[in-house]
């Protein structure tokens, strides 16, 4: 008999593969978007917003779903079928006001959700991806078990172990390389794994580490999915393996482009560039005779903080394309905006696939721990305005 777990995602992958039209072309790189067909309501509706209404439903997740449940309910209802519910807090954490220092406040408020809805286990906890340690310092007072911490980063190791000797806390470091073979205290299997947003291949080794070595306990809330070495997304359990989509890097980052924690200064930074790569790639389509969008590298931002003929020669140099000596910049920044005035709006739709992309690779993650004999739980540890990557996924063996 399935589990509640494997008929969520059963329904909704069945609700992705079917709506594949609606969300894998990106209006960014493409002007074919077969859904202008299918369902020519939505465009015409997303075209007419406001520049107010499109910036309200962008920075709200919940008036964004609404927005578009009036519009196409069923689609929406089959969406959002499943979703976690808030953790509870297996008990009060007791925080004096050293425990924060040096820690962004954000950052500090996840910490302290997620070692609240650890349950207690009689081992050593490891803590994957660890950096200084701040949520090890934490583990470690309050369950009363040893944490060994595993980083990458020699200098964060440096600085974690110093924090903890002057707390007196019970951690071990590690120098290490998660995708290597583990250190043998980090391998036994009476041990707790946890992560706090280890990014990608690094989640996924935790996830494969565990089922392999039959750790007694994992908690970890999964992070940058997109972050991973193969183009195609490679499923962990055997009902994503038999599923119908290929999720390409694009659709990985996708499920990650919630943006309600980015930082105020960044998000015009953001637009600007965007505004910029589409006036740029007028140009280049002009000069190349070509109706392909053409992708340019990431830039440093000092660059956004000079001018559009800056970055077009910067953008011309990377596609060794040579550029006229008289441009009319302006002409192609008009076309520019006008072509990232319908991008933010039909990119709304995309958009309402964010959070069930997620949620499908998490199922996948949650289904790859039952299938190797723990009891799981999928929850929310925090509010997504301290989070957005709010998932954590507790496995437990019996």
């Amino acid at each position: 008999m399935a589990s509640e777990l494997k008929r969520a995602f059963l329904q909704l992958d069945n609700t992705l593969s079917d709506s594949q039209h609606l969300w894998l072309p990106r209006p960014f790189t493409t002007d074919a978007l077969p859904w202008h067909h299918t369902h020519p309501h939505l465009a015409a509706a997303l075209l007419a917003l406001s520049d107010d209404a499109v910036a309200q439903l962008h920075n709200s997740p919940q008036l964004h779903l609404d927005w578009f449940r009036e519009r196409e309910p069923q689609l929406c209802a089959a969406l959002h079928a499943f979703a976690p519910q808030p953790a509870v807090a297996v008990r009060p954490l007791a925080l004096d006001q050293f425990d924060s220092l040096h820690i962004p406040g954000r950052k500090w408020q996840q910490v302290v959700a997620f070692a609240a809805a650890l349950p207690q286990h009689p081992y050593p906890y490891v803590d994957w991806c660890a950096g200084k340690g701040h949520l090890s310092r934490i583990v470690q007072r309050h369950l009363q078990q040893p944490v060994h911490c595993m980083e990458w980063d020699s200098s964060l190791v440096e600085i974690g172990r110093a924090l903890a000797q002057r707390r007196g806390c019970d951690i071990h470091y590690h120098h290490q390389d998660v995708l290597q073979a583990l250190p043998a205290a980090c391998a036994d299997p009476d041990t707790v794994h946890i992560g706090l947003h280890a990014c990608g291949d690094l989640h996924q080794q935790l996830l494969r580490h565990v089922a392999a070595g039959g750790a007694r306990a994992v908690a970890i809330s999964p992070c940058c999915y997109h972050k991973v070495a193969s183009d195609l997304y490679v499923p962990l359990s055997s009902a994503a393996q038999a599923s119908r989509l290929r999720l390409d890097r694009p659709a990985l980052h996708l499920a990650v482009q919630e943006t309600v924690t980015a930082r105020r200064a960044e998000r015009p930074l953001r637009e600007l560039e965007r505004w910029w790569r589409l006036s740029f790639d007028a140009l280049q389509r002009e000069l190349c005779d070509t109706d392909t969008y053409l992708h340019v590298p990431s830039c440093k931002r000092e660059l956004l903080r000079a001018d559009f003929p800056a970055f077009c020669r910067w953008a011309a140099r990377c596609k060794q394309i040579e550029l006229p000596v008289t441009i009319d910049y302006d002409k192609y920044l008009q076309r520019g905006r006008e072509k990232h005035r319908q991008i933010v709006r039909l990119e709304l739709l995309r958009q309402l696939f964010t959070r069930p992309l997620e949620l499908w690779l998490v199922l996948d993650y949650a289904l790859y721990l039952e299938q190797h004999g723990y009891r799981v739980d999928v929850a929310e540890f925090c509010e997504r305005n301290v989070s957005p990557r709010n998932i954590l996924i507790q496995g437990r063996r019996d």
